[in-house]
């Protein structure tokens, strides 16, 4: 009997901290197969100006790199079930580089260009969740790791998709992101 193996189903470019945490605590309440690409776990944050320096190195810049640190699923050549999604702020650019990674014509170059979703929040993930009322003031630097580990703990035992899909309710209460669009990504990957 041959076991299948495992195969990843997404990677999530995270910007920063928050990014890293919010994207850490759906991944074990679903005991989901992405991957989490980080900045020193969110330490340091990738900005929507360097992302294509992210797409450009070597993990992400040609099919035998990327096949050689993550395995996905193919048929004839093509990823099969699987998503590449940067969580970006738009604080920190233009309103053209905004429009251009909302509207995904930043990556029209590149090979995973397909598989990309760009997953957005207006201002910053601070500003979104302070506006759901999941915060009650937004947290400095040095308090962000503890406020967001509170919110979005590491869930180490059985899954639980019901706090998942309360989270996906949330933020579609919001116009200043489209994380919903992430989380719904991730619960049908199930």
């Amino acid at each position: 009997m041959r076991i299948n193996p495992k195969f990843c189903k997404g990677v999530v470019i995270a910007h920063g901290k928050s990014e890293f945490l919010l994207a850490e605590h759906i991944k074990s309440n679903l005991h989901l197969p992405i991957e989490i690409y980080a900045n020193k776990n969110g330490s340091t944050s990738i900005q929507i100006d360097g992302l294509m320096n992210i797409l450009g190195n070597n993990v992400f810049k040609n099919k035998n790199s990327f096949n050689n640190k993550y395995e996905v699923e193919k048929e004839n050549g093509i990823l099969k079930n699987f998503s590449l999604m940067p969580i970006m702020d738009l604080d920190d650019t233009s309103d053209e580089k905004i429009q251009k990674y909302i509207s995904k014509e930043m990556f029209k170059n590149h090979w995973l260009n397909p598989y990309i979703i760009p997953i957005w929040n207006e201002k910053n993930l601070d500003e979104v969740l302070f506006g759901l009322k999941l915060i009650d003031r937004i947290p400095n630097k040095k308090e962000k790791g503890k406020v967001y580990r509170e919110l979005f703990p590491t869930n180490k035992g059985e899954s639980d998709k019901q706090q998942v899909e309360n989270l996906m309710k949330m933020f579609e209460k919001s116009n200043k992101t489209n994380m919903e669009v992430f989380i719904k990504k991730c619960l049908d990957s199930l």
